[in-house]
């Protein structure tokens, strides 16, 4: 079985930069939908419970698809210039 490293190293990196930002997006998609499921509530429950409502003034701060490829793209940098 592959580690989630390979896996980038020999599928993710390869692939060109917006489907690499696709999947990224499906990621965090994946991982940041509420899910009213009873027992996914015990397990974490709704983040808003923890940090409250953010509003934000600049009329792009709720763009949730900038938002996502803003992130997706900080998190395939390889940082390789630091």
């Amino acid at each position: 079985m592959q580690t989630v490293q390979e896996i980038y190293q020999n599928v993710i990196l390869p692939l060109p930069e917006n489907e690499q930002l696709k999947l990224a997006s499906l990621i965090l998609q994946k991982v940041t939908v509420k899910n009213d499921h009873p027992k996914a509530n015990r397990m974490g429950g709704d983040i808003t419970k923890l940090f409250g409502m953010y509003k934000d003034v600049d009329p792009n701060g709720s763009d949730n698809e900038q938002i996502d490829a803003d992130l997706a793209r900080a998190y395939a940098d390889k940082h390789s210039d630091e």
